[in-house]
């Protein structure tokens, strides 16, 4: 930049934060420093923390705008540089000059001087780094002008960036004047040099001065050589290698360059030769590009010395032992270890730091102990403290084994376990959570075991080396018995039992060990008596007797008289596994000679009740505990003592007592498990066994020859001695519960006890969560967001269902297969699907969109604010696996219910809300239009909803789709606007489905067709059909349609007795019903309007209603005139009963309207009673004949309700429309006559009355008035609304009994009939 800036005194001295309060992009963090030459800074940005070096421009003739450019070029050539750190920005504005570079904590000079200490490994990767970092450099022509310590910067995982490239730098310094060295190159005031000696001009005057000052075309080029930085890298390396000891201050390298100072003392300090000879190479020869390279080769040599690499390619790679790696891969896992640590601070997930802990545990195995106390402990520690549980015991366990590991401990590390490792570990004794204080007690015995081993190990060593300790060996002990004492003590009292039985199964023996008899007779077993003492928790007091043969082993005989009440009190425990163990407990120490002879003969008369207990488990323990004790005590003992309390249990004679399998098969049988059981629940045991005890007197008093007075029972008594002698209590057993009487009293005590302290736990497993001491934390994820409205919902739920559809489309053919449930079931739901998904929250996130308030965000520590931007390069943000699948669930979950509830308030819009008629609707008989395109009977009609479209298919195989929009006004010609007709044979079912889009219709030729109503077309298209077999199934003889959100589902019945759920999302078969032919053909059916049940009828007089949601028939119902059924045979009566329509009742769920062959008989069915509660009836037969039957009947019915009043529209082959009030009878009436019809609605009267239990409305016709006329009944209601009768005008009335009955919404509701000529009458 010109050696003129050393004499520039500034007239002015701002702080540095002064010139960044101009730039808005970045703020100011902390001052790092300032120079005469440049005040250096850390500001932050929304990219990270930078480094801003400030010039303040002083002098406006300086050429800056060339050093920017040049410092432009510079990051353009090194951006694929991975070891090189260039300025990334420069800034001039007219007071300063800024250029800027990413933050990074530490130099090379801070960490060479930071524990722990560089490795000499560590120390060539470094050198490594340094010069592949010139060689990326120099290979595009860049030199850095000023390499030292400072400038050498160095990640956490010991990543080298050679930053600060000083190319605005003098080249070329004076010998004689140190001022120009101080102001540019001496930034740390250390007096170090590692300038080239050739860029030092040994006499400079004013005259030179200004031709040296670097010119326009120089600047560009730059005089900085590579030999230059070779020269300073050698330097810096020296240091590195030298322990920080630096190799030039400013006169000794002045004396190098006269070579009056020599460096050969420096680098013989240097131990490893290979270092040597290249720094010495460096900085003596002084080589250009191709040296570098060749010391980048030396380099690796020294990483891995060929005869190393030599032995590892022969050797395995699978080496299980430590000292069975190459010493140079210990040494080299140093680099991984570091890499691996720097990560550990940027991890989120416990799925992450398991993994970690699992790297640094096999690294452990393979390096050098000095590596895992120094390196890989602490980060064990920071998650040792981690927020998550979880991970806290999996770093306790990892810390136990990486501690294990370490075999010879440095004589420095000596007290890690006092200082270091114990107060570490100290808050973990008062962890919230439980399972980490029992991970705690499950380590604490390896962790006092290798706390001993360490104390000795460095003992001997200091004993060998010959340096006397510092502390004796006795106050190192005695210091570790008082810390572990105290966590095992804490830990021995903790509130939840977990603890105490983890602590006691893992390693009690080892505590005893390490504690010594006294103390493990102290701390130890005083504690776990107490264990005892505890009724609820019967795994504790189980665990107690597993555990306390390894303590007496230590503590020795002495303990016998303490452990025989205890063995005592197990013996009378309520849990029979707890006396299992007790039991087992008394053979091992038997076995060990810990128990005296006159503890093991009380033991002996308390356990031989046992032999006739029902558990055999508890038989065979005592079975074991009576052959060790034979085996222990001598000949005599056992025929005296043994033999003799085992005679009354013997089934024969025994010999050798000591063997288990001759004793356990000379034993009679036990008391039965009932018996037993309703023994220790009498509520008077004393009064049961004083019974039992006279009782057997008695009997011996008969045996004796006696006459004995029988022993009644007393009266509180005989109905349990009535329940045990029927549940196998002979005399026998009497005599086996009486030798157990004093066990069984102790045993109804403590089970009274138990009773009455019993909390959330009971006897049969269940936890009651309500009555627990400290209550479980619940997560609630709502399932219907409270801020959703339905449209939202509903487009949430359709993107997702077309995401499901384009995947399952690329999917394997038999996943195509599946309806959407099964689809549900099976997983193939698409969990990456960028529509709009229901979040944990209850709130629609958009794609991408972060999850704002999750509650499972761990509350984890932020990332500190020094790490660099390279350093958060390296962390990624990602998700648990735990924490996706919850998160799945959590949609599943809210996309099932959102289903279910759009599904619910669908069936309930069916069911409660019909949307026609409209409220305060009446049919006035008003003749709107007469259609009769249709050449063959009118089969069925079917009004689309929500539009003023009504469909009709006929005999003659057209469907036709109408508009009674068109049909209000002075609309002459009344055509159908749209005609399907390739549809083979007679058609006899029409229904609207998918959503009002798609008609499906069913054919005498056995076709059933989908067909979408194109919506500006006159022409409608197949989207599924379906071929049945007419030789298996027959013909579909009706159809229906269920839509629940979840659902669409096409139903058909055929008429040899199958009922069809045919999924439209897929091309198989949802579901299907078999229905027994000889119930008769089916001739229709009906759908609940809550989709739970369908009813279909039959020829013969059949009513059987079908469970959906089991696909089981419910109900059967038959008609009075129908068959009968008699066990497994049908017999028909001589009238016919078929069934000619089946609907469902418009307000009543479970009634249903049928309608069968004569007397216009329409009779309503109650499907859960199977009673006819009504019977319609339009005949001039007596009421319910079943001898007079009139040959009209109903073939078309529609049922709804105004203002929740049911009604009934009927029409049959008497070619009149009936008008049906469900609740009062007396309001129904003739709608429509017949066309030559003399009756009218004057001449009618429906009255009703109860025959058999059944309300019967009859049809009743009036006497005739005198001048009644026989005028129609559309001249005498229609008014002036009725068409004036002409020649053209068609009569009102139908020619042709009525096939059909529909209603259809335009402007006005419009009731639809059809009848077997192919007219369609439209009336309002």
């Amino acid at each position: 930049m010109g050696n003129q800036l050393v004499g520039i005194a500034p007239s002015q001295i701002f702080p540095v934060e002064h010139y960044l309060t101009e730039h808005s992009d970045m703020h100011f963090d902390s001052n790092l420093g300032s120079t005469r030459f440049f005040k250096v800074a850390r500001a932050k940005t929304q990219e990270g923390l930078i480094v801003v070096k400030v010039f303040a421009i002083h002098d406006p003739t300086l050429p800056l705008a060339l050093h920017k450019s040049r410092l432009e070029e510079i990051r353009s050539k090194l951006n694929s540089a991975v070891n090189c750190l260039p300025f990334q920005k420069a800034v001039l504005t007219d007071k300063a000059g800024f250029i800027m570079r990413e933050y990074v904590k530490y130099s090379l000079y801070d960490r060479i001087s930071t524990r722990p200490f560089l490795t000499n490994i560590e120390k060539r990767w470094i050198a490594f780094q340094v010069l592949y970092a010139l060689h990326q450099c120099h290979k595009v022509g860049v030199c850095h002008g000023d390499i030292k310590l400072e400038n050498i910067m160095i990640t956490s995982w010991n990543w080298v960036l050679l930053a600060d490239f000083a190319s605005f730098k003098p080249t070329y310094l004076p010998e004689d004047n140190p001022a120009d060295y101080s102001y540019f190159f001496d930034t740390s005031r250390r007096r170090t040099c590692y300038i080239a000696p050739e860029r030092f001009i040994k006499t400079l005057n004013s005259e030179i001065t200004s031709q040296l000052l670097l010119p326009e075309d120089t600047l560009k080029k730059g005089d900085l050589t590579p030999a230059m930085d070779i020269f300073s890298a050698g330097c810096a390396l020296m240091e590195l290698f030298n322990e920080g000891h630096p190799p030039f201050d400013f006169s000794q390298l002045l004396s190098y360059q006269s070579g009056e100072y020599n460096i050969d003392k420096q680098l013989d300090r240097l131990e490893d030769p290979g270092i040597r000879v290249i720094i010495h190479h460096q900085a003596v020869g002084q080589a250009g590009g191709s040296g570098l390279k060749k010391d980048i080769s030396n380099i690796i040599n020294i990483l891995i010395p060929e005869n190393q690499r030599e032995g590892e390619e022969k050797s395995s790679v699978d080496c299980s032992e430590k000292d069975e790696m190459p010493t140079a891969r210990v040494e080299g896992l140093v680099i991984i270890t570091s890499l691996v640590t720097s990560c550990i601070r940027g991890l989120r997930h416990c799925t992450s730091k398991f993994h970690c802990l699992d790297i640094l545990l096999e690294l452990s195995a393979h390096t050098s102990d000095e590596t895992i106390l120094d390196r890989i402990l602490p980060y064990i520690f920071y998650l040792v403290h981690d927020p998550f549980p979880r991970v806290r015991v999996r770093a306790i366990q990892t810390l136990t084994k990486c501690l294990a590991l370490v075999k010879n401990v440095p004589c420095s590390d000596a007290n890690v376990f006092p200082e270091y490792v114990l107060p570490s570990l100290a808050p973990v004794v008062n962890d919230e959570v439980v399972i980490v204080r029992a991970a705690y007690a499950e380590n604490i015995a390896q962790l006092a075991e290798t706390a001993l081993r360490f104390l000795e190990h460095c003992q001997v060593t200091s004993a060998l080396q010959g340096d006397s300790p510092r502390t004796s060996y006795e106050t190192e002990l005695q210091t570790l018995h008082e810390m572990i004492q105290q966590i095992v003590a804490t830990l021995l009292t903790d509130p939840q039992n977990l603890v105490k039985q983890t602590l006691m199964e893992n390693g009690i023996t080892k505590l005893c060990v390490f504690f010594g008899k006294q103390k493990a007779n102290d701390v130890l077993l005083s504690h776990m008596i107490t264990f005892l003492n505890d009724k609820e928790d019967k795994q504790l007091r189980g665990s107690f007797f597993d555990c306390i043969v390894g303590v007496a082993a230590y503590v020795g005989w002495h303990s016998s008289p303490i452990l025989t009440p205890l063995l005592q009190q197990g013996l009378t425990d309520v849990e029979e596994f707890v006396t299992m163990k007790a039991i087992n407990a008394m053979t091992a120490l038997t076995e060990l000679g810990l128990l005296n002879k006159s503890a093991l003969y009380d033991l002996l008369n308390e356990t031989t009740c046992f032999l006739v207990h029902p558990n055999l488990w508890v038989r065979q323990a005592i079975v074991g505990f009576v052959s060790a004790m034979s085996r222990t005590l001598n000949m005599v003992d056992v025929q005296c003592k043994v033999m003799a309390a085992l005679q009354p249990y013997l089934y024969h004679p025994l010999i050798q007592v000591d063997k288990e399998m001759l004793l356990l098969n000379a034993l009679g049988p036990p008391i039965p498990r009932v018996v037993y059981d309703s023994v220790i629940k009498c509520p008077d045991i004393d009064l049961l066994l004083q019974t039992l005890k006279d009782r057997q007197r008695a009997r011996a008093d008969i045996r004796a020859g006696h006459v004995s007075q029988y022993i009644e029972p007393p009266v509180v008594l005989r109905n349990l001695f009535r329940r045990l002698t029927s549940e196998g209590m002979t005399d026998a057993v009497e005599d086996l519960v009486l030798l157990q009487a004093r066990h069984l009293k102790k045993i109804q005590v403590y089970s009274n006890i138990l009773d009455g302290k019993t909390g959330g736990y009971k006897a049969d497993g269940k936890i009651e969560l309500s009555n627990l001491k400290t209550p479980l934390p619940c997560h609630t994820i709502p399932l219907l967001p409270l801020n959703m409205t339905k449209t939202e919902i509903t487009a949430a739920l359709q993107a997702r269902k077309n995401q499901r559809l384009k995947k399952v489309s690329a999917q394997d053919s038999h996943i195509g297969t599946m309806n959407e449930e099964w689809q549900h079931m099976f997983g193939t739901t698409d969990q990456h699907s960028p529509s709009p998904r229901l979040s944990d929250t209850g709130s629609i996130s958009p794609p991408g969109g972060s999850m704002v308030g999750d509650p499972h965000v761990s509350p984890q520590r932020s990332f500190d604010t020094d790490h660099s931007l390279h350093e958060h390069s390296y962390i990624q943000y990602r998700f648990a696996p735990c924490r996706l699948e919850l998160r799945q669930l959590a949609q599943r979950k809210q996309e099932l219910h959102s289903i279910a509830v759009k599904g619910r308030e669908w069936t309930e819009q069916a069911a409660w809300r019909p949307a026609l008629p409209p409220p305060g609707w009446r049919l006035r008989g008003s003749l709107v239009a007469h259609l009769h395109e249709h050449r063959g009977a009118i089969n069925r009609l079917a009004a689309i909803p929500e539009t003023p479209l009504f469909a009709s298919c006929s005999s003659d195989g057209y469907i036709r789709i109408w508009d009674c929009g068109k049909m209000e006004g002075r609309n002459i010609a009344n055509r159908s606007r749209q005609v399907y007709n390739r549809q083979a044979g007679a058609l006899i079912g029409l229904t609207v489905c998918e959503n009002n889009q798609s008609l499906a219709s069913a054919s005498q030729s056995g076709s059933v067709f989908v067909l979408r109503i194109e919506a500006n077309s006159n022409k409608m298209s197949v989207t599924h059909s379906r071929q049945l077999d007419l030789q298996d199934d027959g013909c579909a003889v009706d159809v229906n349609y269920f839509d629940s959100g979840s659902q669409s589902v096409l139903v058909y019945a055929t008429m040899y007795g199958s009922i069809v759920g045919w999924d439209l999302r897929s091309p198989g078969t949802a579901w299907k019903l078999d229905n027994d032919l000889k119930h008769g053909v089916i001739t229709s059916f009906c759908l609940d309007a809550h989709q739970s049940w369908l009813t279909i009828g039959t020829s013969s007089g059949f009513h059987i209603c079908w469970d959906l949601r089991f696909q089981l028939p419910i109900s059967t119902i038959i008609h009075p005139t129908g068959g009968e059924l008699r066990s497994d045979r049908i017999f028909f009566s001589h009238t016919g009963a078929r069934v000619r329509k089946v609907i469902c009742h418009p307000t009543e769920q479970s009634l249903v309207l049928s309608s069968v062959q004569g007397n216009n008989e329409i009779s309503m069915w109650n499907l859960e009673t199977q009673f006819r509660q009504a019977v319609l009836w339009a005949s001039n037969a007596p009421p319910l004949s079943l001898s007079e039957v009139s040959s009209h009947s109903v073939n078309a019915m529609y049922a709804s309700s105004i203002d929740r009043v049911p009604f009934l529209f009927a029409g049959g082959t008497d070619m009149r429309l009936r008008y049906w009030d469900l609740d009062s009878p007396s309001g129904s009436y003739l709608a429509i006559p017949a066309a030559n019809d003399t009756l009218n609605m004057a001449t009618l009267a429906y009255k009703s009355r109860l025959i058999d239990g059944t309300n019967v409305v009859q049809e009743v016709q009036l006497k005739q008035r005198s001048g009644g006329g026989s005028g129609s009944m559309g001249s005498q209601r229609g008014g002036e609304e009725s068409p004036r009768p002409g020649p053209d005008q068609p009569q009102a009335g139908h020619h042709d009994g009525i096939s059909e009955i529909a209603m259809c919404q335009a402007s006005q509701c419009f009731l639809l009939s059809g009848s077997r000529d192919g007219v369609i009458k439209v009336w309002k």
